[in-house]
C-alpha cells in the first residue's frame, strides 16, 4: 500500500476519536502509521474507513472473519498506546 492510499487522519479518528486537532500533515502521520502497524494492520483499518468490503478484505489477506476483528482490535490498541499516541500530535519529529 502506498502512503497516498493511506487514509491516515480517518484512521487516526477511528483509533483516537477527534477530541484533539492532529498537528501533522497527511504524509506525516500516514509515515508514522506505516512505522508503527504492519502491513496487514494498516490495509484492515484503511479498508474499514473508506467503507469497503468486509468479506473481500478478508478474502485478499486469506483470513477468517474472527482473526480479522483481533487484527483490527489489535492495530486500533497499539494507536491508543500513549507512546504512539503522542507521536500523532508533536510538532517536531525526529528518527530511531
Amino acid at each position: 500500500m502506498r502512503l497516498k492510499e493511506l487514509e491516515a487522519v480517518k484512521i487516526i479518528q477511528l483509533a483516537l476519536g477527534n477530541k484533539r486537532t492532529l498537528t501533522k500533515t497527511e504524509d506525516e502521520l500516514a509515515q508514522l502509521l506505516k512505522k508503527r502497524l504492519t502491513k496487514k494492520e494498516c490495509k484492515i483499518l484503511n479498508a474499514h474507513v473508506k467503507g469497503e468490503d468486509k468479506a473481500a478484505i478478508i478474502e485478499e489477506l486469506h483470513l477468517d472473519t474472527q482473526r480479522y476483528e483481533a487484527t483490527m482490535a489489535k492495530a486500533i490498541k497499539k494507536l491508543q498506546n500513549e507512546t504512539v499516541h503522542a507521536e500523532f500530535f508533536r510538532n517536531n519529529t525526529t528518527d530511531d
